[in-house]
């Protein structure tokens, strides 16, 4: 059974500082880096800096979706996080499924703890990708 959320339970205004902050500084770098110093860096070297624009978007982007998803059970919309990221598949469609996955799975009641696991589930696949598909390319 779900531990009710108080109607009025909000984050601190500092987390949302930090999302956005993570979100607009991953933007400005990949702006940075593929628009005004793309020349400057080799195949390999863009490969290599992807960790520093893209895990600052993945958290900045996975704070705001939890936000709003502790918002929806503390509205009393939802019991869960699961059940939250479901209804939220259910308006979007089936291809929100692959971005709320890890929603889908966690239960944490923190929407920084369930950033830092979402960019973490990220950078595996990330990594996934670098390894095993971007060298056979």
């Amino acid at each position: 059974m779900p531990v009710p959320v108080p109607a009025g339970a909000t984050e601190p205004i500092g987390l949302t500082a930090l999302y956005v902050t993570a979100l607009i500084g991953g933007l400005m770098g990949a702006g940075l880096i593929y628009m005004v110093m793309f020349n400057e860096f080799s195949e390999s070297e863009l490969v290599t800096i992807t960790p520093l624009w893209f895990f600052p978007i993945v958290f900045g982007l996975y704070g705001f979706v939890s936000q709003r998803l502790l918002r929806r059970i503390a509205s009393g919309r939802a019991g869960t996080l699961g059940e939250a990221a479901r209804i939220t598949i259910d308006v979007a469609g089936h291809w929100a499924a692959l971005v709320l996955f890890p929603f889908l799975v966690l239960k944490w009641r923190s929407s920084l703890l369930v950033s830092l696991a979402a960019a973490l589930f990220w950078a595996v696949l990330l990594w996934l990708f670098f390894t095993a598909v971007f060298p056979s390319l």
